[in-house]
């Protein structure tokens, strides 16, 4: 009986330690600066959006593509959290309210971002590129 209690518990401690250790690997790979893929191309358009991840702030600025300047369009805060099958990430302190809420991550590699927000019934989907 004792072994079995010992399985179960050293079971249990690597199953926490690779449950921390994905989530530390998701926020490292969120915590980035991602460019927004535009749907729509328009050529009289002449900037981008980049959402800039870094630690638990995110900042949302348009770059003019022309002079690089930068300008914030919306600030807050962000948390990951990181579970077996799905990852989200939980916007606050927007004060365009439509961006808070929990973000589903739909697809994160290297290069790409996916995210969904289905807050109150509405939804927001936006693609991203590693800046």
């Amino acid at each position: 009986m004792k072994k079995i209690i010992n399985i179960l518990g050293v079971a249990l401690l690597v199953s926490v330690f690779v449950l921390v250790s994905c989530q530390k690997k998701k926020e490292d790979k969120i915590a980035e600066t991602w460019r927004l893929i535009r749907v729509s191309v328009d050529s009289t358009v002449t900037w981008y959006e980049l959402w800039q991840l870094d630690g638990q702030n995110i900042q949302m600025v348009t770059r003019d593509s022309s002079s690089q300047n930068l300008d914030t369009v919306a600030s807050g805060t962000y948390t990951v959290d990181a579970g077996l099958s799905k990852t989200y990430i939980n916007m606050q302190d927007f004060d365009a309210t439509q961006y808070n809420g929990d973000w589903e991550v739909l697809k994160l590699n290297n290069d790409i971002m996916v995210i969904l927000n289905t807050t109150d019934g509405n939804w927001l989907y936006r693609e991203f590129v590693k800046e």
